[in-house]
């Protein structure tokens, strides 16, 4: 199958598989429904990080988020022959956790924009920030503990809060492999690669897993489960390897130049590549530039020319069909129902050519 099978090209590039759509209206709706008690202007700061309202709390007209994890999980849970609507509290949970990844992560990085928006800590200050962040986990927690209510057995409610709490423990773990990260320039493919499980994996990983879990309930094989978990780990790998591809190379649909990555000093997989390959006057040039306190756009052409001639690019592409092959032997091994193997086939050829 081709890429475009994934989706018609627009000129924000492929559009999203059309099983997104069928989700897309429950989770919305869940994500909703778990704020909508909560009247403080504390909660406006959340409501306006998942896009539905500005800051003054008016209704906000543009399109929303993929809400890819909360998605994936919906669609585990169908794939394994479940009623996704059983998996609605732990989607809405996994999408409050990355949310409240990313509020904490706009801080730290002092990023100011996302999503075409100012952040929370950019309008509010960072110590709202933090308090958004701390507040959206807290009602990831409480809508994980809602499964009972959905009809899912006890005993399959533990064993999903407990992979939820192992996977964003294990996403602390790669934040921090990724702030050490920082003050480096010796780092490793194998290095990198473990920290992107982490960090970015881990939740990608456990949406299939949670998803899987919820949708087999007490019936479930571990082999089955083992196989829907290894999908996701895969799945995970070939996000953060587009996500980096895109911070160097990105365009108009992620709203960010090219380069971006490298005047952030990013070592993101393109940049390990690089410093990990070059010789000679280019492998100074690199670190002369990696150490730098600021990159201009002549040190970000200059790395760009030294990729090129790396075939960084081809590399980082490479890797991610590497890791498509491994999740299409478990699609294809694996006995789904109904139409989610072609779902999910659809799903891995998007995450290949994503463009935002």
């Amino acid at each position: 199958m081709s890429s475009e099978s994934s989706g018609s090209k627009t000129s924000h590039g492929p559009s999203l598989p059309q099983f997104f759509e069928r989700y897309q209206p429950l989770i919305a709706a869940a994500l909703r429904d778990e704020l909508q008690p909560h009247e403080l202007p504390l909660y406006t700061t959340l409501r306006y990080y998942l896009g539905w309202v500005d800051p003054n709390g008016n209704p906000d007209p543009r399109p929303e988020g993929k809400a890819l994890r909360p998605t994936l999980c919906l669609l585990a849970c169908e794939a394994v022959g479940g009623n996704p609507e059983d998996a609605l509290p732990a989607a809405v949970a996994l999408e409050y956790i990355h949310n409240f990844s990313l509020i904490h992560d706009d801080i730290q990085d002092q990023d100011e924009m996302r999503r075409h928006r100012k952040t929370v800590w950019a309008i509010w200050g960072e110590p709202v920030g933090i308090v958004s962040g701390n507040t959206i986990f807290s009602l990831a927690d409480l809508s994980s503990g809602k499964l009972t209510d959905r009809g899912v057995d006890p005993a399959t409610s533990v064993a999903v809060g407990r992979v939820l709490a192992e996977r964003y423990l294990k996403m602390m773990e790669g934040q921090f492999l990724d702030i050490s990260f920082e003050s480096r320039l010796a780092i490793t493919t194998p290095e990198y690669l473990d920290m992107i499980q982490r960090k970015t994996g881990a939740l990608i990983e456990c949406s299939i897993y949670c998803g899987a879990l919820i949708g087999a309930g007490s019936i479930r094989s571990d082999e089955l489960i083992g196989n829907m978990r290894a999908l996701g780990r895969e799945l995970g790998y070939i996000f953060q390897i587009r996500d980096d591809l895109l911070g160097i190379w990105g365009g108009p649909a992620t709203g960010k130049p090219v380069g971006a990555d490298i005047q952030r000093k990013k070592k993101a997989l393109p940049a390990v590549h690089a410093l990990d390959n070059a010789s000679g006057a280019a492998a100074k040039r690199l670190r002369a530039i990696y150490s730098k306190k600021f990159v201009s756009a002549p040190d970000v052409e200059i790395v760009l020319e030294i990729m090129d001639d790396l075939g960084t690019r081809e590399h980082c592409e490479s890797l991610a069909r590497e890791h498509w092959d491994k999740a299409l032997h478990v699609i294809e091994s694996v006995p789904l129902s109904g139409k989610s193997a072609h779902d999910l086939r659809d799903l891995g050829e998007f995450l290949l050519i994503r463009e935002s």
